[in-house]
């Protein structure tokens, strides 16, 4: 009787173990599945965000290339025409002319009505240097709020848009790089066949603002200016300023995404001959 008993309690023991045992490997299992299910979230918010903030960067620029004439972009009551026409003044080269992109404001998008004048630092500056205001030019509403100027109803994205007017030749390119390929617009003509009006960049950077880890309003006089401070600058492509924090740099230390767009274009007049030379 003995015997048996001890069998039986050795029995127990071993269930007991055995029990455990698969506790464990389901407790595992279960971690295993949750961390799988946390990066698969991840990965598709990440691509969610991503694609938000591609789609919203790329409106403003669609807007003005493709949605608008070419007579109401570069007239200088538009940010466009305006940078190409201070290009008079050489004095106010290199300048950045900045404006939010609010589609639901009652003001023409790009309109000089609704835009802020930055300098860039010198390139002799920190490269954590912010920009400053031309006190020559009063407007000081081209600063997007991070609280308030969403593109959409869903008030989601930010998009603040910078446009250059370009000045230089990438120092590091061939000469000629940035001349047109496969055409000749004097072959064959006994007329002007078109004047080039100007040449631009344009940076849109969307901005994902509920994602910050710090306040916005810090956040806000930081990065990107208000009425009374100037953020820092938004398109860092020339010479001088490619080592220069950018806006975009600043938002991405505080944990917010960002997708910066960046696109040239040449504004040409063309000419075209309508009636037979004489």
């Amino acid at each position: 009787m003995k015997i048996k008993k001890t069998f039986q309690r050795q029995q127990r023991g071993a269930t007991l173990i055995v029990v455990l045992i698969m506790l464990l490997v389901i407790t595992l299992v279960g971690v295993l599945a949750i961390r799988v299910a946390m990066t698969s979230l991840n990965i598709a918010t990440n691509s969610q965000i991503s694609q938000l903030l591609l789609q919203t960067g790329d409106t403003p620029t669609n807007l003005l290339l493709n949605r608008t004439s070419y007579k109401n972009l570069t007239s200088v009551m538009s940010v466009v025409g305006k940078a190409i026409d201070d290009q008079k003044d050489p004095l106010k080269h290199g300048r950045e002319y900045i404006f939010c992109y609010r589609p639901t404001s009652a003001l023409q998008v790009n309109s000089i009505l609704d835009m802020t004048v930055l300098i860039p630092p010198i390139a002799t500056a920190t490269n954590d240097t912010k920009a400053t205001v031309d006190t020559t030019e009063s407007n000081r509403s081209g600063f997007c709020d991070l609280e308030s100027d969403f593109g959409s109803s869903r008030e989601a994205v930010v998009t603040q848009v910078a446009v250059k007017y370009i000045s230089e030749t990438d120092p590091d390119a061939a000469p000629g790089a940035d001349l047109d390929r496969g055409t000749d617009a004097s072959k064959d003509s006994i007329i002007q066949q078109g004047k080039v009006d100007g040449r631009v960049r344009i940076t849109a950077t969307a901005i994902l603002p509920n994602y910050s880890s710090a306040n916005l309003a810090t956040v806000q006089a930081a990065c990107i200016g208000d009425g009374s401070t100037a953020g820092f600058i938004n398109d860092d492509r020339d010479t001088g300023l490619r080592t220069k924090k950018t806006m975009a740099d600043c938002l991405a230390e505080y944990g917010i995404p960002v997708n910066t767009q960046i696109q040239e274009i040449d504004l040409k007049t063309r000419f075209v001959q309508v009636t037979a030379p004489i």
